[in-house]
This record gives structure tokens, sequence and C-alpha cells, in this order.
């Protein structure tokens, strides 16, 4: 494929080609010589494609929008070696297969770390640049003499980079009459050892005979061929050979030589040879796992315990056709213990693994690895008919049964390790980087399953732990709020919004508002300050920060804030979250963000029933945004006193909405609020 004399020829595809992460700009930016052109339209493109108007098409593939598969399956019709990169939004196995089974040069997901420098790099290897030597005008050969000229085609010959043989067709088996310097330096063998002979003899038992017959028969019909073939150099080494010949004619046609052309291909043909076998190996992985992360996917959808999650995964992924046995354990971090809860492979009563007790080299050594790195650990000679898999203290080579190999895979969300997932396979080859990547991947959705049924528990029972920390540094903004005000900062709410903002509400004396403004201008975390309500004596303040790292860090593992006490010296944190394991994470995850982080007080509730959680967990869900603020502002801000301590025309405003919309936002809000409370 030809590149214009402008550049390479890179026509972008898709519904915005401007607004993609692999953009036509970003590509005029990144990648040298190249002319980018853009298309929005299917047939537009496959016309310009068999018009010949493009080296490369780099297409997006959407499911609702544009279908690049589909545009990359007609090319290959009527252009099968034209480059096609693919750029889905979002990648699944059926997309992968589907873009591997039409031969897509290159497969660039647009959710990956630099996406657009990879796109660059496959159009740089699919479409190199065109070589920019310097041009100059130079004499015409037929100027020269005689002796000039034959001086120059012979050095051409000896000094050119490719190797050059030119056989006299006139003699019998046709045997070699020259040979260039490149010749010799690919093959290894000295000009005298070749002159003379039949260029055959770099022919050997791997040479393809339907190739040398086919480069035989262009020979005895005097024409001209161009073949790969494997060669053999003078050590006996082996080197892929691309081979042009063509016939040289005397003025009356008659064939006097045959001329050829020898490229050393090896490179090229191992780099193809690795492409195709990492092609099949993804084709057979896609087929292997596609269905069981499908499977898996909807089960933790469905699950509404973790011992169902235990449960229906184990039977899945352990009785499915892709492994051969699997089983969950909980990971219990104060005792370090893991206890296998479900086995594909045994009913026997539950196992408790002491990971500190491991030997090095066993297999419970394996887990605690799992564990402690929080990544994959695979491993050879698993016995798959112990009672536990394998996993029972001792060496993993020590199995007298069925063996193969394994995997642990830990169950993480976020810092915090809930389990582990090992899964088995008779194949002792199983399990390589790829499809530990997306085993990986499988443990990272149980875990964050597992902490969703852990975290409904804070607002469906009032089995929940409540822990109050201190937390202290130069850099906490409430504190450094607190410490310009004379009176206290007393906390009324907090709410987070879906563009990391939080919304603080507090409660101040109306002779620190100024002071409040003025040290919230000076900090640039602070968005916005706006007062809800005032009186002669106080005032309801929000404070819109920029973000908030306690808030997140409770919101990530499902706790709820009960109470701020702040000072100009740290800040002490109330809140209520569902399991210990998430409460100690989120203690740990303070510790590790602020510069300390004291552990106050720590209280386990078991009573049954609804809680108050629950009832507001239930009304919240169904209030919208705009109602639950509307409701919040109007309650910390003393509108529902009498006399009233703040009007519907200031929280309107610090809404941003005209009064009459406020008060719709309130009026459904309180009717909403009155019918959860009677039905209940």
């Amino acid at each position: 494929m030809s590149s214009s004399g402008d550049g390479r020829r890179i026509l972008r595809v898709g519904d915005d080609p401007g607004a993609s992460p692999v953009s036509t700009d970003g590509l005029r930016e990144m990648a040298d010589n190249v002319v980018v052109e853009s298309s929005t339209d299917f047939r537009t493109a496959v016309e310009r494609v068999e018009a010949d108007e493009a080296d490369c098409v780099v297409v997006d593939h959407t499911e609702s929008g544009f279908d690049g598969l589909a545009l990359l399956e007609a090319i290959r019709q009527d252009r099968p070696g034209l480059p096609v990169v693919v750029i889905p939004s979002v990648s699944t196995g059926a997309i992968a297969r589907r873009a591997v089974a039409a031969d897509a040069t290159a497969y660039v997901p647009q959710t990956s770390d630099d996406a657009l420098g990879l796109v660059v790099e496959a159009i740089d290897d699919a479409v190199p640049e065109p070589d920019r030597r310097d041009r100059q005008v130079r004499m015409p050969i037929s100027d020269r003499t005689a002796t000039e000229q034959q001086r120059l085609k012979e050095r051409a010959l000896d000094e050119a980079p490719v190797g050059i043989t030119i056989a006299d067709a006139t003699a019998p088996d046709k045997p070699l009459i020259y040979v260039n310097d490149s010749f010799v330096e690919m093959t290894g063998y000295e000009k005298e050892d070749a002159i003379g002979v039949n260029c055959r003899f770099l022919q050997g038992e791997g040479t393809d005979a339907e190739t040398t017959l086919e480069l035989r028969e262009a020979v005895m019909d005097e024409q001209a061929a161009a073949v790969e073939l494997r060669n053999y150099r003078a050590d006996g080494s082996t080197f892929w050979n691309n081979l042009e010949i063509s016939p040289i004619r005397d003025d009356d046609g008659t064939v006097t030589n045959f001329v050829g052309f020898q490229q050393d291909i090896t490179e090229r043909k191992e780099a193809e040879a690795a492409i195709k076998r990492e092609r099949e190996t993804l084709r057979r992985l896609l087929e292997r796992v596609e269905g069981l992360v499908g499977d898996v996917t909807e089960i933790l959808v469905r699950a509404d315990s973790r011992a169902d999650i235990d449960r229906m995964t184990v039977e899945r992924v352990g009785a499915g056709d892709e492994f051969d046995r699997a089983w969950i354990g909980e990971y219990d971090p104060p005792s370090e213990t893991i206890t296998i809860t479900e086995d594909s492979h045994t009913d026997t009563e539950s196992v408790t693994l002491d990971l500190t007790d491991a030997a090095a080299g066993s297999a419970i050594d394996v887990v605690a690895t799992a564990v402690d790195r929080g990544e994959v650990q695979r491993f050879e000679d698993a016995d798959l008919e112990s009672p536990v898999g394998g996993v029972d203290g001792s060496t993993v080579s020590d199995g007298d049964g069925l063996t193969g190999s394994g995997v642990v895979i830990p169950l993480v969300y976020r810092e915090t390790t809930y389990g582990v997932l090992v899964v088995y396979d008779r194949d002792p080859d199983a399990f390589d980087e790829t499809e530990r990547t997306i085993l990986a991947a499988l443990g990272r959705a149980i875990g964050s399953a597992v902490n969703a049924v852990l975290s409904k528990r804070t607002v469906t029972t009032d089995a929940t732990v409540e822990i109050t920390v201190s937390l202290h540094g130069p850099d906490l903004l409430l504190a450094t709020l607190a410490g310009r005000l004379d009176g206290a900062l007393a906390y009324r709410g907090a709410q987070a919004t879906d563009d990391g903002r939080v919304r603080f509400l507090f409660h101040i004396d109306a002779d620190d508002e100024a002071s409040l403004r003025e040290a919230a201008e000076r900090d640039e975390r602070v968005s916005a300050v706006t007062v809800l309500s005032r009186t002669d004596d106080d005032c309801v303040i929000e404070i819109t920060t920029d973000g908030t790292p306690f808030v997140r860090i409770l919101s990530g593992y499902g706790g709820d804030i009960q109470d701020i006490s702040v000072d100009d010296d740290g800040i002490e944190l109330a809140f209520q979250v569902a399991t210990e394991q998430n409460g100690r994470a989120i203690v740990e995850e303070h510790r590790s963000t602020y510069e300390t982080a004291t552990l106050v007080s720590y209280t386990e509730s078991d009573d049954p029933g609804e809680t108050p959680q629950a009832f507001r967990s239930a009304v919240e869900s169904e209030l919208t945004d705009r109602q639950l603020t509307a409701l919040e502002k109007a309650y910390v801000s003393g509108f529902f006193e009498w006399p009233r301590e703040s009007e519907g025309e200031e929280l309107a405003d610090s809404m941003g909405v005209v009064p009459s919309t406020y008060y719709q936002h309130l009026r459904a809000a309180e009717k909403k609020l009155v019918r959860a409370f009677f039905d209940s």
C-alpha cells in the first residue's frame, strides 16, 4: 500500500471522531507525517476505502452507535490488507472475538491507558513513514561514458542493501555468475562458494516443496516470480527469504540471465507468527471465560447475602466447563485465617486455614501471599482430590491424586480483602497471564458485591458498628475554618454531590459570619458559602467544598456520618458502618490519609428490627436530589420554626432557583415524607 506524497493518509471514522479520546486533532498532533480526514457516514467511509483514499482506517465501535466492526468486515471483503484499528467504547468478549475474527490490525479500547498513544504506535507499525531521503538533481546515467556507466552499475549492485544474484540462463542448471556483498552477509556463504552453482543450495528440509515448485515453474516458463521461503545459512541456521526473480532478455527477446533479489524477513515472519499465536490464544481464552464472567456477574447482581454470593459463585465456577474445581473462603483479619465456606468438590464441614503458620512453598503460603499482596497467585501440582483442594498445609506437590494447576484470587474492595476464590484446572499450563488478569477483575467484582451486601446492613437492621475517630493535621479544612471563629462550628448535616463536592451545614454564632466568609475566601478548597437562615444571635451556613477525604472514605465503605465535632485542633468523626471489617478498613484508610487518626470509641449493636437509618434510606430513595436538598435546607435553617428563622426566598436563592420552584420541590418532599410515615 502506498502513501500519498503529502503524508500517510488516515481515515478517522465514527459518530463524533473529533470528541473521541482518539480524536482527529490528537492524531494530527501525535503522529508524524499524516493527513487525517474524518467521516461519520458508513457508506462514505466504504467508498473512500474502495477508491484507495486511505492508507489506514481508525474506526470507533459503540454498541448503540457507529458499528465499527461492521465497517471492518466490509473493508476486509475488498481490501484484506488495509490496516484497520478498532477503538471500542466498551470492550467485551464478544466484541474482541469479532474483531479478531475479522483480522483487525489493532484493538485499542477507549478506556485503555494512553489510548491515543497506542493507536499512533499501531499506525506507525502498520504504515511506516515514507522514505524522506534528500532528493537532489543528478546527472542522468545516459550522459556518462560507457566505462562510467558500467562502474556505476557495478557499484550500485555491490552496495545495494538487499541481496542480489545473477544466474546464467543459457548454461546447464543455471549457475550463479554474480552475488553482491549483502547476499554474503545475509547467507554466510562467500562469493567463491556461491558462484558457479545453482542457488538451490540455500534450500533444506524445512523449505516448503510447493513454494520451490512454484519458483522452478516460473524459471521454466521464463516468468518473474515472488515467493517467501525458508532458507539455510552457511552455519545451518534458518532464515526467511523474500525472494523475487526476474528474467533478463537480449535484443532478440531471448532470456540470457535471471536476476534475484533477496531480503531477510525473519523478524517479520516471527512477528506474524507471534501475533497469530496471540490471537489464537485470545480466541480460546474468550471462548473459555466469556460465559463464565457473564454468569458470575449476573449472580453478583442477584445475590442478597454473602452466603448467596459464596454458594452461587462456587457452583458456577467449580461445576462449569471451564474449570475442574473451586472453593471460596472468608478472611478474618484479626486471626489471619481463611474459613472455607463453599467447595464445589466436597460437602465437608468448613475448614479454617491459619495463614500465620504457612510453611514456605506450601499451598497455604500461596494463599497468604495472595491475601497479603492483593494479587492473583498461580501454583502448580495442585492436588485436585484432597479435602480442601490441595490447600492443606502440605507442599503443593505432595498430592497423591489428580493434579493440575490453580490460582488464588483475592476478593478485594478498595483496601479491604473479604476472602479468596481458589480455582483449579487439570491442565498444568492453565491460567496464563491474560487469564489471570481477567480472573483478578472477577475477584474485584466479587469483593465489590460482598461490600455492597454487607453495607446494606447499615440501613436495614440495627446490627451495626458505631465508631468514633479523632483526626488531626495541618490540612484539615473544617478545623482551619473553626480556628477563625470565636464560637463553635456546630455540625447539622452533610451531602455529597455527583460531581465530587460536599455540602456541609453548620450552625454558627451570628458574629462569626464575617470571619467564616473571610477564612473560606482564602481557602481554594471552599467553592461557596451560603447563609440559609439568620437571627440576631446565630445563623445556619452551607459550606460547599471541592471534596473532603473522610466523606469519600466513608461513602466507599457504606459508612453513615452520625456527628462531626470540630475545633481548631482537629475533628472528631462519629459514624456507623455495617461490619467490623469495613469499620477497620475505614479507620486504616483514615490513618493513611491524615497525619493523625486515633480510634476514640468502638461499639457493636445487634438489636433486630427496622432502624431510623432504614426509614431514612427508604424516604431518600423516593426523593429526587432537588427535593432532598430543599427539605434538608428548610429543616436545618429553621424554616419550620415559628416565627421562621429563614424565608423560602433565601433558600431558593441558595439553590439557584426561583421561589416558586423551591416551594414545588419542598411540597413534593413533604408529601413523600408524610406518606412514608403513615404507610410504614
